[in-house]
């Protein structure tokens, strides 16, 4: 049998930084491949960056990820040492993916070069870059997206995690709808709905990176807004990041101090009883292009209040009426203290979380079926 492989790109390490679940998420990702076709070996290698040794998962000859760099920006650099190891290794490459259309997809580029050939390249887009609130959160941003437009187009194959997305993909780019397939990322769910009391805790909660980027000064806002009409909830603040201090004395200077919750970062199984504390959670998040916290608010039981985006509308479109709504701080203060107490007696139903680890299972091998379909268009 004919072995070739299916080769991801990370001269970022992203995925070499990240958690376990990371690395298992690939794991599964190489098993899919190993089911799904018979005659031909497909093998999934990740070429990652990192400055620590990295251990892959046991038990799985489809699957490897190979530390060849320490973390770069040098796209062409990074090609240079996966054109090395896959020349030493003999290794028949049949598909590039990458995880962004920048440093990762220009090291594809440059590793076609040097292997003197033609070889199709999936980018992954994960966060929604195609929302024009995206470009102005910072100038990097706006110069990320001018430098996608280069490489979007020039790709067999781009794979969004939501509809909305993947129209926004097409209205921003002029990407052909039919070189976008989507599937989410599947993630670990563990946790089950752990209330349905007529009345949840007047909490509401935030978590994530804290940063500038993921709209805390807007949830300052929020908080600000529900005090003017009511003394008696409290915030409940999940995560880290390089705003952290700032924030929490921003908050601490609209609501006094023994109404505030922080509960720093938590590992999964301690952030899954302190859903118990949350009322309603929150994202202000500019720009989601999928949201996987907000997703774990509903599997909890916890409604959800956003502000627009491609993952809330996703999200919204696949859960019961009332159970997730759009945050919208341009209407009036008392539209949206009606909005916080209508969530907070809001009964959020299991069938959500039943449906969408049913589905949650599925998207392993539907992403594992479109870099097989891919190669084969290719030949």
């Amino acid at each position: 049998m004919n072995t070739f492989s299916i080769l991801i790109l990370d001269p970022r390490g992203v995925i070499s930084a990240g958690k376990n679940d990371v690395i298992e998420r690939h794991s599964n990702y190489g098993k899919e491949l190993e089911k799904q076709n018979k005659k031909i070996d497909y093998r999934l290698k990740v070429f990652t960056a990192s400055t620590k040794q990295i251990s892959t998962s046991k038990n799985n000859k489809a699957f490897e990820v190979l530390n060849i760099s320490k973390p770069t920006f040098n796209s062409y650099k990074f090609a240079k040492r996966a054109h090395k190891y896959i020349k030493s290794s003999k290794v028949s490459v049949k598909l590039l993916v990458v995880g962004d259309p920048w440093e990762s997809y220009w090291s594809a580029y440059f590793l076609n070069k040097f292997m003197n050939k033609k070889i199709p390249i999936q980018i992954q887009v994960h966060g929604d870059i195609a929302d024009p609130r995206w470009r102005r959160i910072n100038l990097r941003n706006r110069i990320r997206f001018t430098l996608a437009k280069l490489s979007l187009l020039k790709v067999s194959s781009v794979r969004a995690v939501t509809k909305y997305q993947a129209e926004n993909l097409v209205k921003a780019f002029g990407i052909k709808r039919e070189k976008i397939v989507v599937v989410p990322v599947p993630i670990t769910v563990a946790s089950q709905s752990v209330s349905l009391k007529s009345e949840r805790p007047k909490t509401i909660g935030l978590i994530g990176r804290i940063h500038q980027d993921r709209g805390i000064w807007e949830f300052i806002k929020l908080v600000r807004i529900l005090d003017s009409s009511a003394k008696d909830f409290k915030v409940v603040v999940i995560g880290d990041g390089p705003s952290k201090n700032k924030f929490l004395l921003k908050l601490e200077s609209v609501v006094p101090k023994n109404r505030i919750i922080y509960l720093g970062q938590l590992p999964e199984s301690e952030l899954l009883k302190a859903w118990k504390r949350i009322g309603v959670l929150v994202s202000v998040a500019p720009v989601e292009s999928y949201g996987r916290v907000i997703r774990e608010s509903l599997i909890a039981g916890v409604p959800v209040w956003a502000t627009a985006s491609a993952g809330v509308k996703d999200l919204i479109d696949n859960c019961k009426k009332g159970e997730a709504k759009i945050l919208d701080l341009s209407k009036s203060d008392a539209s949206l203290n009606k909005d916080f107490n209508s969530l907070l007696k809001t009964k959020v139903s299991s069938d959500f979380g039943k449906r969408f680890v049913k589905e949650n299972n599925t998207y392993a091998a539907k992403l594992a079926s479109s870099w097989i379909n891919i190669i084969k268009k290719s030949k």
